[in-house]
């Protein structure tokens, strides 16, 4: 059976900038983690920069298809409630995105430009989404509908970083009913 060398290097410099973060995850980590040469790994990618760029945008295609997975079947029946629910405990619960999230967030801030691009991208995709999926159940104006976006995004990014460092028993129902109670 042929090596997948390619997606051999992405899964551990996933697993490396987990565990050392971007800056201190090098190209002959990152070799000597897959058993190969720096030579086959640059002959796969031109630097370390192009693979964090690839685990990013494997990252947040893959974050994006289990966003559309979770609330695609909400109907217009479900309450507004049961929908910030859903998104909410499903993102926030959803661990393994959190620490590579928050690692490549934090790049992203940090000055990595490249990466800023995408996420910037990859947040308006994200709150069209969600919005979509609120017009379905709530009945407000656009403005305000896109501000409830903006709120259950920055929840899910805020719940995120809470279990990863350990808060216990996040009020994730009670800040979905929170948000409903509030005037729309």
């Amino acid at each position: 059976m042929s090596r997948n060398i390619r997606e051999e290097i992405l899964i551990a410099a996933g697993d490396l900038v987990q565990q050392k973060g971007v800056k201190a995850t090098t190209l002959k980590d990152i070799a000597e983690k897959v058993g190969i040469s720096k030579g086959t790994l640059y002959y796969h990618f031109a630097s370390k920069d192009d693979i964090v760029f690839e685990i990013a945008d494997q990252y947040l295609s893959r974050f994006t298809n289990n966003l559309e997975e979770w609330i695609g079947p909400i109907g217009s029946d479900t309450s507004v409630e049961e929908v910030l629910q859903v998104v909410i405990e499903n993102i926030a619960g959803f661990e393994a995105r959190g620490k590579l999230h928050l690692y490549l967030i934090s790049e992203a801030i940090m000055g990595n430009e490249g990466l800023r691009q995408r996420f910037k991208l990859k947040y308006e995709e994200w709150l069209i989404l969600v919005e979509d999926t609120l017009k379905r159940v709530v009945q407000v104006t656009p403005a305000e509908l896109r501000v409830l976006s903006h709120l259950v995004v920055a929840m899910i990014d805020g719940f995120s970083m809470q279990k990863l460092v350990g808060v216990e028993a996040i009020p994730m129902e009670d800040a979905a009913r929170k948000i409903v109670c509030q005037k729309m």
